[in-house]
């Protein structure tokens, strides 16, 4: 979508026009698509495997480096320090 590309600010926006102008019982999905992307032409893109293997490769590590950071919070806690 030409939206696309306007990321979180944007976003923020329409969920606080829907909180403020949603019909009582409407749902977020049906508000999106009856008022906001009503006209909105789209095109959908499906990653490639690349793409997911190398995602998948850095959520690996991000996780085994978790004990890292936990294990810095640990030495300062035991030394008094805040952390």
């Amino acid at each position: 979508m030409s939206t696309a590309g306007e990321g979180g600010a944007w976003g923020i926006a329409i969920l606080a026009s829907y909180m403020v102008n949603k019909q009582q019982h409407e749902g977020l999905a049906e508000y999106l698509t009856t008022k906001v992307f009503i006209d909105a032409e789209g095109q959908e893109i499906s990653p490639n495997s690349a793409d997911v293997n190398g995602f998948a490769l850095f959520m690996e590590r991000y996780t085994e480096g978790l004990a890292i950071e936990q294990s810095a919070v640990d030495h300062f806690v035991e030394n008094g320090k805040k952390a």
